[in-house]
């Protein structure tokens, strides 16, 4: 049931995406699935939506991934576009490169600019353009070369490839023991420089402490400067912009609508796993009472502004009811955005449960993940999504609300019988 759960969510997070996603140019190829394995021939763009994905091939334009975990070798001849837990890239990509990830290995040849952020982070294949990195710990590989400028924000940094146009570096830990020509700035609390580094300077050095020079190192006129380094303000370097603009996906309406559909699906789904008699309750209220379901949702709706600060204040008059009422205070969005996911619950129950009977889990999470993904569509529409969000949130109050004053347990449909 786990593995099952880790599925759905890694399909949903990423189907979060798929409304920013169709607000943007049309893409010739889509791979929208669970786990793909995909064997790309592509001569436009491709847009891919899974929860793991393992491709290989060629993309004549663009590639764009949303995804939980990502193995691509491929040859592309526009950019690529990666939002993804892990992160594996290989190939050749003529275009610009954005990655987005926890663990992240850049094995690629890259003939522009490379923009990476990630926890960990690994490049050991060739940059022609800029490279700018950011995480925890990046590792830059013998096997790794940049031609352009390279920017780093980390923790640790491990540079044992090759920068030939200098670099700009703010990290806690350097270890460098590759090759880097040109101007070098280095600002950090330790600061090792190994046998076998080649450091053409001129070398700038802001740290607590002078760095440390291995016998064998080869280093340009070295300017070091005493230095306090703060963790929390000289992690990230302000020039190192890895933004989620750089990656083409600013927000809007359709993106908003997307994520909020997909953590109404997770948060619905988790319900339907941990109460999932409760869950039918609710479903079996407003196919009962659908109408009268919608109406008293508006009416509970209309008193929450008197009610909530009237227990509120009730609860605050002692001492141990503050907490209570600060509780309450703090739950109240929660409950609010559950009773919009009841409501996709609902109806999707009333639209694809042809039975009446209690859904099964499959049953429940496909239908609520098809209501849920209409309504999160009209969503985006001025004033009719919200509108229409109104009436689902309503319909999902309503019912629960039936379902918790009422003892009757869900009954199958007898009329389908």
């Amino acid at each position: 049931m786990l593995k099952s759960l880790k599925k759905y969510m890694g399909s949903l997070l990423v189907a979060g995406f798929l409304c920013g996603a169709a607000s943007g140019a049309a893409h010739a190829g889509q791979y929208i699935g669970g786990d793909l394995n995909l064997s790309l021939d592509e001569n436009d763009d491709v847009l891919v939506l899974a929860a793991d994905v393992i491709g290989e091939g060629r993309v004549g334009g663009d590639l764009t991934v949303f995804a939980a975990d990502v193995r691509m070798n491929v040859t592309v001849d526009g950019e690529v576009q990666i939002v993804a837990a892990d992160i594996e890239l290989d190939g050749a990509v003529d275009g610009e490169v954005g990655l987005a990830g926890a663990d992240i290995r850049v094995g690629a040849d890259i003939f522009d600019d490379l923009d990476a952020a990630g926890a960990d982070l690994t490049l050991n294949g060739t940059v022609a353009g800029n490279a700018a990195l950011a995480g925890a710990t990046v590792i830059i590989t013998a096997d790794a070369i940049v031609s352009g400028e390279t920017e780093i924000g980390a923790r640790e940094l491990y540079m044992e490839g090759r920068l030939e146009r200098g670099a700009e570096i703010h990290a806690r830990d350097v270890v460098i023991s590759g090759t880097i020509e040109g101007p070098l700035d280095i600002r950090a609390r330790d600061v090792v420089i190994e046998s076998g580094a080649v450091l053409t300077g001129p070398i700038t050095v802001r740290s607590p402490k002078p760095p440390s020079v291995a016998e064998g190192a080869q280093i340009g006129e070295l300017d070091y400067q005493q230095y306090e380094f703060d963790d929390n303000s000289d992690f990230d370097h302000p020039n190192v912009n890895i933004g989620i603009d750089d990656f083409g996906f600013a927000p809007s309406p359709w993106a908003f609508g997307g994520v909020f559909t997909a953590s109404a699906f997770l948060l619905g789904l988790l319900v339907s796993l941990a109460s999932p008699k409760g869950v039918a309750s609710i479903a079996s209220a407003f196919r009962r009472q659908p109408w009268v379901s919608g109406l008293l949702g508006l009416v509970v709706l209309a008193m929450m502004p008197i009610l909530i600060p009237t227990l509120m204040v009730l609860l605050a008059v002692t001492v141990i009811g503050i907490p209570l009422a600060i509780l309450l205070g703090l739950a109240t969005p929660i409950f609010m955005f559950l009773a919009f996911a009841f409501g996709g619950i609902a109806i999707g129950d009333l639209v694809m449960n042809r039975t009446g009977e209690p859904a099964g889990f499959g049953l429940r999470a496909g239908s609520m993940l098809a209501a849920l993904l209409v309504i999160g569509l009209i969503s985006v529409i001025p004033f009719i999504g919200w509108a229409i969000s109104m009436i689902v949130f309503c319909i999902g109050l309503g019912a629960w609300t039936i379902a918790l004053f009422t003892r009757t347990k869900p009954q199958p449909n007898m009329d389908a019988v």
